[in-house]
């Protein structure tokens, strides 16, 4: 695992690029005291107002994306706040609409021996990978920290949910289906005046190595 680029490592380390430490500093700033408690449209104007302040930021988030680590104290910060409100301003800027990917892991089984890069091999997968479309009505009414935990919310109890369910349900009962209703009860459930949550749109599930792609 890499290390976390602080203000020592990248002047220590020669494998993190100038760019990414740079864009980390950069990043990081955004971390305020009180950075939850604002309105999504105040959070987001800081980040980016201009086309050309767009485009900087988001070229700060591509780098830093690849180098940071999940021990750094920041990771939540970078992969959950600052990767939702990229997406939000890059969706506005290109007329596109909101969603959130979601990849959820389901493995049992564990074998007695690991592949080429040491990690457990287990006899029973399914890998699925999903967006969720969601629509802010009024970014002024809704905070960072109430966006956050609602995507964040979602995705968890997603992968509680297919956690609960045994290989035979997974691989012989209708897997789409019923990702998709879970996913419409819980849209429903977390979805509020000012930010509502649709039911995800599953574009792959891979079950033991076969995947079935783009399932309509």
């Amino acid at each position: 695992m890499s290390q976390p680029i602080t203000s020592t490592t990248k002047a220590l380390d020669p494998t993190i690029s100038p760019n990414a430490s740079a864009a980390y500093e950069k990043l990081i700033a955004y971390k305020t005291e009180d950075y939850g408690q604002q309105s999504i449209a105040d959070f987001n104007a800081t980040l980016a107002s201009t086309p050309d302040e767009l485009t900087a930021f988001l070229a700060a988030v591509a780098d830093v994306s690849g180098t940071i680590s999940r021990d750094d104290e920041n990771y939540d910060f970078l992969d959950t706040t600052i990767r939702f409100s990229s997406q939000e301003l890059y969706c506005e800027h290109m007329g596109e609409e909101l969603t959130f990917f979601i990849s959820l892991v389901k493995k049992s089984r564990p074998c007695n021996y690991v592949d080429e890069d040491g990690e457990t091999v287990y006899d029973f997968t399914c890998f699925v990978e999903a967006n969720i479309p969601y629509s802010i009505n009024d970014p002024k009414l809704v905070t960072v920290a109430e966006r956050d935990k609602a995507l964040l919310t979602f995705k968890e109890e997603m992968q509680n949910y297919l956690n609960g369910l045994n290989e035979k349900e997974v691989a012989c009962g209708n897997i789409k289906t019923m990702l998709t209703d879970k996913s419409a009860e819980l849209a429903n459930s977390l979805s509020t005046e000012n930010m509502r949550l649709s039911p995800c749109e599953i574009y792959m599930i891979e079950i033991n190595g076969e995947a079935e792609e783009a399932i309509q």
